[in-house]
C-alpha cells in the first residue's frame, strides 16, 4: 500500500503547533536540519512526540537530523530518533550518508553501526539511507544497493532519470521511502512533473508498498496540497 505525505519541518519547539496542528494531511516530520538547530531540542523529544500525538497527526516517516553516521556518537542520537519515532507509531527514519574521506573502515564503521539498531530495533525501526550521488558520501546510491541497506529514493538527487528508473526496478523492494520532486540544471525540489507522475504510476502497478513524500522548496508549499491529492487520486484509478 502507498501512502501519500508532505514533508513537515521544524527548527524550534515554539513552531510545533503552528506547524503540526490543523494538518488533513499526512506528513514525515522532519528534525532540524543542522545539528547545532538540532541540539536545543533533543532533551524535549517526548514532549513533541505528546503534542503531536494530541493534534491527531498521521506522522508517516522521520527525517532525522544531518550529523555524521560513521561513529559512535551515531548510536547514542540514533536512539534518540528512534525511540521518538516509536512514540509516533513511525517504522522509518530516513539518514543522510554523511561526506568523508571514504576508505573501508569508515564504510565498515557505518555498516556496524547500521547492524546495530537492526539487532537492537528487528524490524519495529528502520533507517534508510537517503540517495545522494556525491562520491565523497559514506555510501551512493549504487553502495547503498551493494550492501543491501533499505533506501529513501530522492528523484531530485539523481541527475540521470535512466538511474533513478533501473534503481526503482531493480530494487523497490528494499525501497521504503521516495522523496518525489522535479528538478532542472541548476534547480531541486520543485513542483511535480510528468517524469514524477510515471514513478507513482509504475509504483501503483508493481503493487509497491511505502511512502510517497513530496518535498518542495517554500516558495511552492502552496502547491504541495493540490499536488498531493492529484497523486493520491492515481492510485483510485488502478
Amino acid at each position: 500500500m502507498i501512502k501519500f505525505g508532505i514533508r513537515q519541518s521544524f527548527d524550534r519547539i515554539e513552531q510545533i503547533e503552528e506547524r503540526f496542528s490543523r494538518r488533513d494531511v499526512p506528513v514525515e516530520l522532519a528534525l532540524p536540519y543542522y545539528w547545532d538547530i538540532y541540539e536545543p531540542i533533543r532533551g524535549h523529544l517526548r514532549e513533541i512526540a505528546d503534542r503531536i500525538e494530541v493534534f491527531h497527526t498521521d506522522v508517516l516517516g522521520i527525517h532525522a537530523v544531518q550529523a555524521p553516521i560513521t561513529d559512535g556518537k551515531f548510536r547514542i542520537w540514533g536512539k534518540e530518533i528512534a525511540d521518538f519515532a516509536k512514540l509516533l507509531g513511525v517504522k522509518t527514519i530516513t539518514l543522510h550518508p554523511n561526506n568523508v574521506n571514504k576508505d573501508k573502515v569508515v564504510q565498515e564503521s557505518a555498516l556496524e553501526n547500521l547492524k546495530y539498531f537492526a539487532d537492537l530495533y528487528k524490524n519495529e525501526i528502520i533507517f534508510c539511507i537517503e540517495t545522494f550521488e556525491g562520491k565523497r558520501r559514506v555510501f551512493t546510491p549504487d553502495e547503498t544497493v551493494s550492501f543491501n541497506l533499505p533506501m529513501t529514493l530522492d528523484t531530485a538527487h539523481i541527475r540521470d532519470e535512466k538511474k533513478i528508473w533501473s534503481t526503482l526496478k531493480c530494487y523497490k523492494q528494499n525501497i521504503k521511502n521516495v522523496h518525489l520532486s522535479a528538478k532542472e540544471e541548476n534547480k531541486r525540489h520543485l513542483p511535480i512533473d510528468n517524469f514524477c507522475r510515471e514513478i507513482v504510476n509504475y509504483l501503483v502497478e508493481s503493487k509497491w508498498s511505502g511512502n510517497v513524500i513530496l518535498e518542495y522548496l517554500p516558495e511552492y508549499h502552496h502547491r504541495l496540497i493540490n499536488d498531493l491529492e492529484s497523486l493520491a487520486g492515481t492510485c483510485l484509478e488502478f
